[in-house]
């Protein structure tokens, strides 16, 4: 099901593109070269040959239902959209459908796919102010590499990435001989392990991730980077499954005797700043071992804030900084503050010891350094009441602070 924006649509992006370039050109006149826009149809290499062409600032709007090739944009300020129904598709192996590296560019009302391959979309190292938007990017995967990914922005740092209203859905790994650890993302912020490196002003807002697959482990969104100043508000994650059974052709060989599934997965060495809020996580299945859990902390969430989120899911909240043995104490990491969300309760949730002693039922449970008092009675943002009252996920709001606090 695609993401549903009332507010925007395709058309309504090209014609917003045209007005803001007319709008450059008539006061580019007495100023320089003004920014141009150009129109590109033919499908295949054409949209490459167009960027590749293309100066700094302009607007490249695709205009046709054609199939492109993959392209790399590397040019400054360029803006890719369309008011027709294109799919650009990846080549399969390890690449991305779009490359984005150069400072500046937009993506808008782009279908992206990369059947067999690892990457739908990628925001290249250290590129900044990049914006992805109203995009669906679906059918990826699946192959016998490490991370199949919806979007992912690269190693280093970046400044002002906004990720908005897009559609993830379909995306699939599978198990093979030489797959490594077959994880599949939704979003990824993939930094590297000895030196993550920092994400500024982020935003990831009101997107819809579902239909992810694996036989190990499918992620919704996971942030590696050292955070200061990131918001993840609105989202909808939904319909994760982990499961080797998804794979019929799996090898006998490779059995990693256990699954995991999570919605947020929060990896950073620091954070800052950083917010979650509003965002309903459910339908997420774990077959072996493992409880789904909707925010898992893996990292340090001292400054992570939960607000008004629906935790739909068996485990709320893990914050067990990358171990989940029961055998440690929890007390020495971080305080992960997450007042004020609903767990699938009026009760509130249940607090466990570690994942494999939580209850998977309808309340969802907490587990490690978490200060989840008070918490929402009903779900926020609708009429209706909680689970366990008539069977619906929308309640009023109404929760025992009086809604969430800043």
């Amino acid at each position: 099901m695609a993401h549903d924006d009332s507010r925007f649509t395709r058309r309504t992006t090209m014609r917003t593109g045209a007005v803001a370039a007319g709008l450059l050109a008539l006061g580019g006149a007495g100023a320089g070269t003004a920014a141009a826009q150009t129109t590109v149809t033919g499908g295949g290499g054409a949209l490459q040959a167009a960027i590749d062409a293309a100066d700094e600032g302009d607007t490249l709007v695709i205009g046709d239902d054609e199939t492109y090739d993959p392209v790399v944009v590397g040019v400054a300020d360029l803006t890719i959209e369309t008011g027709n129904d294109p799919v650009i598709e990846g080549a399969g192996g390890t690449g991305a459908a779009v490359s984005v590296d150069a400072d500046g560019v937009t993506l808008s009302g782009l279908t992206v796919t990369n059947p067999g391959g690892l990457l739908g979309i990628k925001v290249e190292p250290d590129i900044d102010d990049a914006t992805i938007v109203r995009n669906t990017v679906e059918e990826v995967g699946p192959t016998g590499r490490f991370g199949v990914t919806g979007i992912v922005v690269g190693q280093g740092d970046h400044d002002d990435i906004t990720i908005v209203n897009n559609a993830i859905r379909n995306l699939d790994q599978e198990t093979t001989d030489d797959s490594g650890f077959p994880t599949v993302n939704g979003i990824l912020f993939d930094a590297d392990n000895d030196d993550p490196e920092t994400i500024t002003d982020v935003t990831v807002n009101n997107n819809v991730i579902e239909g992810l697959e694996s036989d190990v482990a499918p992620l919704g969104i996971v942030v590696q980077h050292a955070v200061d100043g990131m918001t993840i508000n609105g989202n909808a994650i939904r319909d994760l499954v982990a499961d080797d059974a998804t794979d019929s052709d799996q090898s006998d060989s490779v059995d990693f005797g256990f699954t995991f599934a999570q919605g947020i997965n929060v990896a950073s060495p620091s954070t800052t700043d950083m917010v979650v809020s509003r965002n309903v996580i459910e339908d997420v299945t774990s077959a072996e071992v493992i409880l789904p859990e909707a925010v898992k902390i893996d990292g340090d969430g001292g400054g992570v804030r939960l607000r008004a989120n629906q935790f739909l899911v068996a485990i709320g909240v893990n914050n067990r900084n990358g171990t989940d043995d029961g055998n440690r104490d929890p007390s020495g990491d971080p305080e992960v503050d997450a007042r004020n969300n609903y767990w699938g309760s009026r009760q509130g949730p249940e607090e466990a010891a570690f994942n494999t002693d939580a209850d998977d039922d309808d309340r969802a449970d907490v587990i490690g350094n978490v200060a989840f008092e008070p918490f929402l009675r009903n779900a926020p943002g609708g009429e209706g009441n909680a689970p366990g009252d008539n069977g619906n996920r929308r309640g009023n709001g109404n929760g025992n602070g009086g809604g969430p606090p800043n």
